[in-house]
């Protein structure tokens, strides 16, 4: 019990300074994360699809490589994407996909509104 009594305003002073250095270690944690998928942004995008498209691909290739020897502790079960998985994909998708088709459809309602009006002003009467 040699320890010192700490005041109220020596423990707030060394719980912010404990605070501020986990949060220099979170964010020197969170840079290196971003940059890694800033550097990495298109392999990651494409194996994230192929995941989505093909998921037992590489669950079939390790379950028979791995049938004998014991999994590491650290590697997480693959798990079997349902309906729901894809529908929420694709609900996420629909924002960017109406951004796309907008345009196009606006191009297409005036074309066919163009011709509409001209067939109507300069039809030839029988």
């Amino acid at each position: 019990m040699n320890k010192q009594q700490q005041t109220p305003l020596e423990k707030l002073i060394s719980d912010r300074r404990r605070i501020q250095q986990a949060c220099v270690l979170q964010e020197q944690k969170l840079n290196t994360d971003f940059s890694y998928i800033q550097e990495n942004a298109g392999s990651l995008l494409l194996s994230g699809v192929s995941a989505l498209l093909f998921p037992n691909t590489k669950a079939k290739s390790k379950g028979t490589e791995n049938s004998q020897s014991v999994q590491p502790v650290s590697e997480v079960p693959s798990l079997s994407l349902g309906f729901s998985d894809y529908l929420s994909v694709a609900q996420s998708l629909l924002p960017v996909a109406w951004d796309v088709a907008r345009p196009l459809l606006t191009a297409w309602g005036i074309q066919k509104v163009q011709t509409w009006i001209i067939k109507k002003l300069f039809k030839k009467k029988k």
